[in-house]
C-alpha cells in the first residue's frame, strides 16, 4: 500500500489512512509496531476502546479489508482482501472526479 498507493498518488489528492482492529493487548503498541516494522508514512488511526465504529461501519469481516471512498464522500469500490489491480483502478478512477465545488460562506 505504501508504495504502490500512497507514495505513487498522494500528490494528486490520495488520502490512505489505516485503522487498526482488533488488536491484542495494546493497540496502540502494535499500530506503532505495525507502522514502523512496515516501514509505512500514512496515518494509522485505532480505537483505544477496541468498539470497532470502523469496522461496524465499514462491513469489515476480514482483514485487510480497503475501501476508496470517492471526493464526494461516496464508497467508490470496497473489498475483503487485497488485489492491488482492482484497487489501482479504484484509485485512479476517484482521483479523476472533479473536486466537489466549495460552498462559500454568507451567501
Amino acid at each position: 500500500m505504501e508504495k504502490e498507493f500512497w507514495r505513487a498518488y498522494k500528490t494528486k489528492g490520495l488520502v490512505v489512512l489505516g485503522v487498526a482492529l482488533w488488536a491484542e493487548g495494546d493497540p496502540l503498541k502494535m499500530a506503532r509496531m505495525f507502522a514502523q516494522k512496515t516501514k509505512i508514512t500514512y496515518t494509522v488511526a485505532y480505537d483505544p476502546k477496541q468498539e470497532s465504529k470502523v469496522a461496524e461501519d465499514y462491513q469489515v469481516e476480514g482483514l485487510p479489508t480497503n475501501v476508496v471512498i470517492g471526493r464526494d464522500g461516496k464508497i467508490r469500490y470496497w473489498r475483503w482482501g487485497f488485489d492491488a489491480k482492482s484497487l489501482k483502478q479504484a484509485v485512479e478512477a476517484a482521483l479523476k472526479e472533479p473536486a466537489p465545488k466549495q460552498v462559500k460562506k454568507g451567501k
